[in-house]
C-alpha cells in the first residue's frame, strides 16, 4: 500500500521483525534511511552504474572474498579427501 504526499513523495508501510526493529532503534536508523540505502544497494548489485559507489563496491568485494574463502576451503577438503582415498 502506498500514498502520494503533497511533496511528491510516496508514503508506504513496511513490516519489520522485532529483531530488526530493535537493531534499527539501537543504531538510530530511520525507516526512510533504511529503505533508501537498501534500495540503492540492490540497484548497485543489479548493475545500475550511478548507484555503484565506493561503499557498495567495498561490500561487493567483501562478499566475493567470503565466497572465495568458502570455495577455497571446499577445494582443500576435496583435495584432502582425494589424497586419503589414494593412499589406501
Amino acid at each position: 500500500m502506498f500514498n502520494k504526499t503533497s511533496q511528491g513523495m510516496i508514503q508506504t508501510t513496511v513490516l519489520l521483525s522485532p529483531q530488526f526493529n530493535d537493531l534499527r532503534k539501537k543504531y538510530h536508523i530511520t525507516l526512510s534511511e533504511a529503505v533508501r540505502v537498501g534500495i540503492s544497494m540492490i540497484l548497485a548489485e543489479r548493475g545500475v552504474e550511478e548507484y555503484d559507489n565506493k561503499l557498495n563496491i567495498s561490500r561487493k568485494i567483501n562478499l566475493i572474498r567470503q565466497e572465495l574463502e568458502t570455495k577455497s576451503n571446499e577445494l582443500e577438503e576435496l583435495k584432502n579427501k582425494n589424497e586419503n582415498n589414494n593412499s589406501i
